[in-house]
This record gives C-alpha cells, structure tokens and sequence, in this order.
C-alpha cells in the first residue's frame, strides 16, 4: 500500500480545502470566498492499471461529512459562513 493509502487506513478523516485568496483593496465584495469539504476516506479496494503498466494504487470512496464555503455577503461588509451536514442539513452564519 502507498503511503497516502496507509495514512488513510490508519486515519480515514480527510479535509480539501479551495485556494486561499487575498481581496484586491476596493474589491473585497468580489472575492470568490473559500470551500473546505470534509469526511472520510473508505477503502474499497485495490486498483490495477492494466492499460500503461503504471503503479497501482488504492480505491477510496469519500464520505462527507461536512461543506463549508466561507466569504462575503454582496455588498462586502458581512462575512458569511455557509455550512452543511447530513445531520443538521444547510446553515447560514453571518458576522460583522
């Protein structure tokens, strides 16, 4: 197994987060904001390239538990947060 692979066996919780971007000065309400989804990686199995003869690898599902989009409101003065569990469903936050 490769060592992403290993890590994941050994810890299956996993985070992506988007680009972190800086707003232009005057431009902030034009910012795209920031995403980060959240879960579990689950082994399915082992994967063969048969095609090119690459390396073989490992086969995860992603199990989501959580989505977050981060930035701000249309006329850029509220920052909102955005957040979704299979739980607790859609959320919205917002802050000065």
């Amino acid at each position: 197994m490769h060592a992403r692979g290993a890590d994941l066996e050994r810890d299956s919780r996993f985070a992506l987060h988007g680009p972190t971007s800086l707003p232009e000065e005057g431009k902030e309400k034009d910012r795209p904001g920031e995403a980060k989804v959240a879960g579990r990686a689950i082994r399915t199995g082992p994967v063969t390239d048969e095609v090119d003869d690459g390396p073989d690898g490992e086969m995860f599902i992603a199990d989501i538990t959580e989505v977050v989009i981060t930035g701000l409101n249309a006329e850029g003065t509220k920052l909102v947060m955005e957040s979704w569990t299979p739980d607790r469903g859609l959320q919205t936050v917002e802050r000065d």
